[in-house]
């Protein structure tokens, strides 16, 4: 009898394969059989990680100046404008009053689908170059979550603003040095880049598009009765995930501030993303670090609990002829073997 090994290569396909120690012993008929029975297992000091790798990325600072009473309350009442807004409760009069104003970006249509108008971003490939693409952005709608913040720098009220940057020549805030009407730059590009449905409900066309990873998780209407808008709210996305195409990121801050006035200015990076796999060597799980517990008189198997270490995952990749390191901690938990044949 005999056991299968990294040096006995003929019951696996990579001459690199691991060791197999609770394997079936290789004593087959068949070569299909023996691989059945005896499978590669990879390498036990190396793990194999799929990553998400950069391949290119660039940045561009805009800045967005307007004026405090242009914008439009969406609570007030009805609306038909989606941008140069305030809602969730923030008026133009917290603005104005406001010591200090923090804001952060949770969200960026990129305007890649807007069949109504003639300006739209774009993404083709560069002329002559096919693995670079040339991307194109026009009337893009930034969201903002705005912490209004007293002297003493206490946040006193928070709510949500989107403001259009990159807009018409002719449209509020168009300036040709600091809010242009596009903005163009190429990206490298080589496996390709994500798109998006132009009319989900309709025909099956899609439109180049980028990812933005922000902080809008999934919408979920629970057990509430939601009538029917009678104006135009935009619907916003889940956008916290990565994905593998030409991804965005956003920074912003409030570059000056008067009575009638604000300038926010705006950083964003574009990333060209693929999840690549990896070869790496580790040396062991991460653990966590642990809150202490509230001290106690009662002593319970729960308090036993809550007062010792953390639950570690007993089985760990590629460890498939090793013991658990929870089997030596004493955890009671047992990991199913395969009886070995005659």
């Amino acid at each position: 009898m005999s056991k299968c090994s990294n040096t006995d290569t003929r019951f696996f396909k990579t001459p690199n394969a691991g060791i197999c120690d609770i394997c079936h012993p290789c004593e087959t008929t068949t070569k299909l059989e023996a691989t059945a029975m005896c499978p590669p297992i990879g390498e036990p000091k190396c793990l194999t990680m799929m990553a998400p790798v950069v391949f290119d990325e660039c940045g561009i600072n805009l800045c967005r100046v307007f004026s405090i009473d242009d914008l439009v309350d969406a609570c007030e009442g009805p609306t038909n404008r989606t941008t140069d807004i305030v809602f969730d409760g923030l008026t133009t009069l917290d603005l104005k009053n406001a010591n200090t104003i923090q804001v952060k970006v949770v969200d960026i249509d990129f305007n890649f689908i807007c069949p109504e108008t003639c300006r739209y971003s774009e993404i083709k490939p560069s002329k002559n170059t096919p693995n670079l693409s040339r991307v194109v952005l026009r009337d893009i709608d930034v969201t903002f979550v705005v912490s209004i913040m007293d002297s003493t720098c206490k946040v006193c009220k928070e709510g949500m603003m989107t403001l259009r940057y990159l807009p018409g020549e002719n449209c509020p805030g168009y300036s040709e040095d600091t809010n242009p009407s596009n903005i163009a730059f190429d990206l490298y590009t080589p496996y390709g880049i994500s798109y998006a449905p132009e009319n989900p409900a309709g025909c099956n066309k899609l439109v180049p598009t980028i990812n933005y990873i922000g902080f809008v998780e999934n919408q979920h209407c629970q057990n509430c009765n939601c009538p029917e808008p009678h104006h135009v709210f935009r619907e916003f996305e889940a956008n916290n995930s990565l994905r593998q195409g030409i991804s965005a990121q956003g920074l912003a801050k409030v570059i000056g501030k008067d009575d009638d006035c604000m300038a926010i200015g705006l950083t964003m990076y574009f990333k060209v993303v693929y999840f690549v796999q990896y070869k790496f060597h580790h040396e062991g799980l991460c653990v966590p670090p642990k809150f202490l517990a509230v001290n106690s008189t009662e002593v319970s198997s729960c308090k036993e609990f809550c007062d010792g270490d953390l639950l570690e995952p007993c089985i760990q990749p590629l460890n498939v002829g090793e013991r658990p390191k929870c089997l030596e901690q004493g955890c009671g938990c047992t990991p199913r073997r395969p009886e070995p044949r005659n």
